[in-house]
């Protein structure tokens, strides 16, 4: 199984035991890993591509909670609060990989090894971070404020990012439509806040 970021943090005690458990599976993009309300079986780590977290409201419409990347846990939360459901939908926004480890086999480690809780806990709280910044985002008011708040998230102040998420998914995220967010992203490069190139952006102070 390749390696990634999350087996790095996985203690050594338990990481040969949950290799042999988990599974990988490829998964193309707009493909659904699970749905909101299925069994909870477990976390998925991603070892490839973009995922999303989403869920839909009374009238059907979805609202994307947070984008996952490789080395992402996707699904701590259930396992940490023993929930008998996935409380969010996932589903992959690009071609990838997500190594599903059986929520059996976890807990009993985890009671064996408390260290491997700790992982699970410190990337829920990473997440939980990312969630409150969500809350942040639709506080604002102009779509450009949110599309800076978005790249600032990404890392985009500090370095290059790769921004291989199709915009209408971004503006889904946003709580905006694609024409806004284009019209957005195309007036912050004309006022240089923002670079882009082959698909990598970065966010520029303001001039």
């Amino acid at each position: 199984m390749p390696e990634s970021e999350f087996w790095n943090r996985v203690p050594e005690g338990c990481r040969e035991r949950l290799q042999r458990v988990a599974r990988r599976l490829t998964v193309e993009a707009g493909e659904t890993v699970f749905l909101q309300g299925d069994r909870f079986r477990g976390p998925y780590v991603i070892d490839k591509g973009i995922f999303k977290v989403y869920q839909l409201n009374e009238a059907g419409k979805e609202a994307i909670l947070n984008f996952f990347f490789p080395g992402s846990i996707i699904a701590a939360l259930p396992m940490l609060k023993t929930m008998p459901v996935y409380p969010a939908s996932c589903e992959a926004v690009r071609d990838g990989a997500v190594i599903y480890i059986p929520v059996d086999e976890c807990v009993s480690l985890m009671q064996k090894h408390p260290d491997l809780k700790q992982c699970f806990q410190e990337d829920f709280v990473s997440n939980a971070e990312f969630f409150k910044n969500k809350t942040t985002l639709l506080m604002l008011h102009t779509t450009e404020e949110r599309v800076i708040f978005f790249l600032e998230a990404l890392g985009a102040a500090d370095r290059e990012v790769y921004l291989n998420i199709p915009k209408n998914q971004v503006a889904l995220y946003l709580g905006v439509s694609a024409e806004a967010f284009s019209r957005a992203f195309t007036a912050l490069k004309k006022q240089g806040r923002i670079t882009e190139s082959d698909g990598y952006v970065r966010l520029l102070d303001d001039v």
